[in-house]
C-alpha cells in the first residue's frame, strides 16, 4: 500500500482560478529530499498535489513528477491524504470497504458516514486536506496525536495548504520570520500549535480540523487530554492488563508495513517497553537492531548520584533477554555543531528544536536507513501516559484533606531528603500561587532566572515583544515550576511534543529517507493511560508504579527499578568545547543582524562562552548557560539566517 508523506493545495474559493501560474513551482517545491515520486491534478483549476514516502529518491536525477487522480468521496470532494490510518481491519469491516482499499479512499467512507464527527472516531497518523468544488469549501485535518504537519496560508479568497512551509513560499508567500514566534520559541512557548514562524501563515493543530469557506473559517477542537474521562476498574491488576492489550495493538499497529525493525534505545522505561514489544511481536526468528546514544571516549561524568550519562550496561541487559536484539552503540563523533542544519532548514523550512542533541539523532536515522529498515521507532509519549510517574499525587492529596496518606506515602518514597522537606517540597509548595513560590526562592537565593540561565534572549525583547504575557496566557512558566496536577502536567507535555515535534520528524525524514513510528502514540493506548485514576501511577512511594507493573518479566529488573534518570548527550561538553571557536565567531557575526541583535542577549552568550571551563559543572549550570543558552541561540540564527538568504536569492 502506498502511503503518502507530503500533501499540498492551491485553492481559489471564488471559483476564478486565477492563480495557475504558481502550480508548477509548488508542484516543484515537494520534490526535494529522500521520498517517493510527486503526482498532481487540476481540478477546476485548483491544484492538487501529492507525494509518496516511498520508493527512495536515489540522487541519480530529479523525478519528474506525474499527473495522478485523487481520491474522490461520495459527496464530490477531493480528498490528499498524508499518513497512516490505524485498526485499519476494524474499520474496513466497520465501512464495509472493498478490498483493496488505500487509507485516503478508507478515510473518503468514514467522512461519508460521520461526516465532520469522522476523525473523532479515528485513530492514526494522518493530516488531511479536503476539496470540495461544488461548494467552494476547503477542510483541513490532522489526527489527534499527528506527526504530519499542515501549514495553511489564507489570502482573501485563495487558500493554500500543505506539509511544509516551502509550497506556501511557491505560492507567493513572502517567507518572513514573525517576531512574535521568534520570542515564544526562545521562551519554549510552544503551547500554540496554530502558530506559525512567518508572517501571515498558520498550522492545523493536532486533534483539530478547520473549515474555509468565502465568508471566513471555523475551527473545531475533536481532542484534547483534557476532555478525557476517568477510568476505574476493580482490580489493581486489571490496569495492568489494560494496558497491556493496548500496547500490544500499538506496536501491531506501529509495525504495519515494517518488516526490518530498528528502535531508537535507552535505559529508560519508555524505550526499552517499546523494544521488549517489538520483540514479542516480531518473535525470536526476526533480529531488532537497536541504536543506544553513548558517550564519546574520553569523557568522564561528572558527580550526580540522580542521574547516569552512559545507558549501555541497561541496553546490554535488556539484550541479554532478547537475543534477536543485535545493539548497536552510537556516539555521533565527527557530528559538528549544525552539521546537517543547512539541509534540515531547506526540507522542512523549519528550525531545529534541540540541536544540541541532534548529532547522535542523525547518526541513528543514517544507519537504521543504510541497515536497511524502514523506520526508527521511538517512545515520546510514555512519561505522558504509560509511565507517568504520578508525582502530583502529593499535592492533590494534600489539597484534598489527606494529610495521613501523604505522609505514610512520604516515608516510603525513594528521597534521602527529611520527611518534612519532602512534605513541603512536594505537597504543600506546589498548591501555593507560583508568583509566591517564585519570591520564596529568591529570597533563598534559589531563583532559577531564566534570562541568566538557559535562554539566550534579552529580557527587555521577552517583555517588549509579548512573550512574557503570551507565556502568562498560554499557562507556560518560563521557570518550569510543578503543575499542580496530573491533566495539567500530562497536558502541557502532550502540547509541547505535539506542537513542534512533526515539522522536525518531516525534515528528518527528508534528510535521511527513512521516517519514524512511536507506540506509546497510539491514541486508544495514550487515552487510556490518560483517563486511569492518578493513585495506579505512584503507591507505596513507588513512582511511575504502573509502568514498574506492566514491565515486570519484561525488562531487566535492573531498567525497572531504576530510579536515576538518564542524560541524553552526557559528553555536551567535549563537544561544545570542541567547536567553541566557530561557536564565538558566529554570536559575534550576529550583531550585524538588526533581529538577531535585538532578541539576544549577545554580551551575556559570548562572555559565558568565552569565560566558560569548558566542563560540566555538578549543578548543571554550565549546561544552562552554554549546552541550551548558546546552543539555541546558534541554530535559532541559523534558522533566521537562512530565511533571510533565501529571500535575498
Amino acid at each position: 500500500m502506498t502511503l503518502d508523506l507530503l500533501i499540498a493545495a492551491s485553492t481559489d474559493l471564488s471559483a476564478q482560478a486565477r492563480f495557475g501560474s504558481s502550480h508548477d513551482r509548488i508542484v516543484g517545491s515537494l520534490g526535494l529530499g529522500k521520498a517517493g515520486a510527486v503526482r498532481f491534478a487540476e481540478v477546476d483549476g485548483n491544484l492538487l498535489a501529492a507525494r509518496a514516502e516511498l520508493p527512495v529518491f536515489d540522487g541519480a536525477g530529479k523525478r519528474q513528477a506525474s499527473r495522478f487522480q485523487p481520491t474522490l468521496g461520495a459527496d464530490g470532494s477531493y480528498i490528499l491524504f498524508a499518513g497512516r490510518l490505524e485498526d485499519r481491519a476494524d474499520l474496513r469491516v466497520a465501512l464495509a470497504a472493498e478490498q483493496p482499499c488505500d487509507d485516503g479512499a478508507l478515510y473518503a467512507l468514514a467522512y461519508a458516514r460521520y461526516g465532520d464527527k469522522c476523525d473523532q472516531r479515528l485513530n492514526g497518523d494522518y493530516a488531511v486536506i479536503q476539496w470540495f468544488p461544488g461548494k467552494q469549501t476547503v477542510r483541513l485535518a490532522r489526527s489527534a496525536t499527528s506527526t504530519k504537519p499542515l501549514h495553511v496560508w489564507r489570502c482573501g479568497d485563495r487558500i493554500v495548504a500543505s506539509s511544509i512551509p516551502r509550497a506556501l513560499f511557491a505560492a507567493g508567500l513572502q517567507a518572513k520570520i514573525d517576531p512574535n514566534r521568534l520570542g515564544d520559541a526562545l521562551l519554549l512557548n510552544y503551547r500554540d500549535g496554530t502558530s506559525s514562524w512567518f508572517k501571515g501563515a498558520s498550522r492545523v493543530a493536532c486533534g483539530t480540523s478547520q473549515l474555509h469557506d468565502c465568508s471566513g473559517f471555523s475551527q473545531t477542537v475533536f481532542w484534547s487530554p483534557e476532555q478525557l474521562g476517568k477510568v476505574q476498574f476493580q482490580r489493581d491488576e486489571d490496569y495492568v492488563e489494560a494496558v497491556h492489550e493496548q500496547f500490544v495493538k500499538a506496536t501491531r499497529n506501529a509495525m504495519d508495513g515494517i518488516a526490518q525493525p530498528a528502535i531508537a534505545l535507552s535505559g529508560g522505561l519508555d524505550s526499552q517497553a517499546v523494544a521488549s514489544y517489538l520483540c514479542h511481536h516480531f518473535g525470536p526468528q526476526t533480529p531488532v537492531t537497536t541504536y543506544t546514544s553513548v558517550p564519546q571516549a574520553g569523557w568522564s561524568p561528572p558527580p550526580k548520584p540522580y542521574s547516569f550519562g552512559d545507558e549501555s550496561d541497561h541496553v546490554r541487559a535488556l539484550a541479554q533477554m532478547y537475543p534477536q536484539i543485535s545493539a548497536q552503540f552510537v556516539t555521533g563523533q565527527g557530528h559538528a555543531f549544525g552539521s546537517a542544519l543547512d539541509s534540515i532548514h531547506l526540507l522542512g523550512s523549519w528550525p531545529m528544536r534541540n540541536e544540541s542533541n541532534m548529532h547522535w539523532i542523525h547518526e541513528v536515522y543514517a544507519r537504521a536507513a543504510q541497515d536497511g529498515s524502514q523506520a526508527v521507532v521511538f517512545g515520546a509519549a510514555g512519561n505522558a501516559g504509560f509511565s507517568y510517574d504520578g508525582l502530583t499525587l502529593y499535592a492533590d492529596w494534600f489539597r484534598n484533606g489527606r494529610w495521613k496518606h501523604v505522609i505514610r506515602e512520604l516515608r516510603k518514597a525513594n528521597d534521602p531528603r527529611p520527611l518534612w522537606r519532602k512534605a513541603v517540597s512536594l505537597a504543600v509548595l506546589p498548591n501555593l500561587p507560583v508568583a509566591f513560590r517564585k519570591a520564596l526562592n529568591r529570597a533563598r537565593g534559589q531563583s532559577a532566572d531564566a534570562f541568566g540561565s538557559w535562554c539566550p534572549m534579552r529580557s527587555e525583547f521577552a517583555e517588549n515583544s509579548g512573550a512574557i504575557a503570551r507565556a502568562r496566557t498560554a499557562g507556560h512558566d518560563p521557570e518550569f515550576y510543578d503543575e499542580v496536577s496530573a491533566c495539567a502536567w500530562r497536558s502541557s507535555v502532550m502540547r509541547d511534543t505535539l506542537s513542534e515535534g512533526a515539522e522536525i520528524e518531516l525534515a528528518m525524514q527528508l534528510h535521511h529517507g527513512i521516517g519514524s513510528r512511536d507506540p506509546t502514540l497510539y491514541r486508544p493506548l495514550l487515552e487510556l493511560c490518560i483517563g486511569i485514576v492518578d493513585d495506579q501511577y505512584l503507591r507505596d512511594g513507588t513512582d511511575r508504579w504502573l509502568a514498574r507493573r506492566l514491565l515486570k518479566g519484561r525488562v531487566p529488573e535492573l531498567v525497572r527499578n531504576e530510579r536515576r534518570f538518564g542524560r541524553q548527550s552526557p559528553d555536551w561538553s567535549m563537544r561544545f568545547a570542541q567547536d567553541r571557536p566557530k561557536l564565538l565567531q558566529e554570536l559575534h557575526a550576529m550583531r550585524d543582524d538588526a533581529l538577531l541583535a535585538q532578541a539576544l542577549d549577545l554580551d551575556r552568550l559570548c562572555t559565558d562562552l568565552q569565560n566558560w571551563s569548558g566542563e560540566e559543572d555538578s549543578a548543571g549550570h554550565n549546561k544552562l548557560r552554554i549546552n541550551s543558552a548558546v546552543g539555541r541561540a546558534v541554530s535559532t540564527a541559523r534558522f533566521i539566517r537562512y530565511i533571510q538568504t533565501r529571500n535575498e536569492a
